[in-house]
């Protein structure tokens, strides 16, 4: 995965140590201790950090995993305008996914591959969507028709309750 280097720039900004402790959080999967850094992170960065999406974006996620709706709205607040960091692209396109927006889910998605389209994350994304594009839940029927259509939003929401699931 590519990422943007600042230095590369000249600029002087660095991403923040609550960001950096609550990245060791989310990957723990220490959401509430990930949540608070991530907060702090995004409200007390400068106005001219170069990270600032990334913060949003990461506190944005969070919230969505901890059952707040309204974190995709940070999510996507930090994808507005943003041209180069694919971190960005990739969570909004995993919180839309996880509240079941699809549309958001994949324009998100399509955007992040425009920047790194070797980014593993969104390919997974790329191809889960792929996937249920082909196989429709009863074959015998068509993938719009009501019964395949709400059968397939019952089994989602099933996978991803499950300890594991995304």
């Amino acid at each position: 995965m590519r990422q943007y280097d600042p230095w590369e720039t000249g600029s002087r900004t660095r991403l923040r140590d609550d960001f950096l402790n609550g990245m060791r959080c989310y990957e723990k999967r220490d959401l509430k201790g990930a949540l608070n850094l991530f907060r702090a992170a995004d409200e007390y960065a400068e106005m001219d950090d170069i990270y600032q999406n990334r913060y949003t974006s990461f506190h944005g996620l969070v919230r969505v995993f901890m059952g707040d709706a309204s974190g995709v709205k940070l999510c996507r607040k930090a994808a507005v305008g943003e041209q180069v960091d694919v971190e960005v692209y990739y969570n909004l396109a995993m919180a839309e996914y996880k509240l079941d927006f699809r549309g958001g889910a994949y324009m998100a998605l399509r955007r992040g591959l425009r920047i790194d389209a070797k980014h593993p994350g969104l390919r997974r994304l790329l191809k889960e969507f792929n996937l249920r594009a082909r196989h429709p839940v009863l074959p015998w029927l068509s993938r719009d028709n009501v019964f395949n259509r709400k059968l397939g939003k019952l089994f989602r929401k099933r996978r991803k309750s499950r300890p594991g699931g995304s």
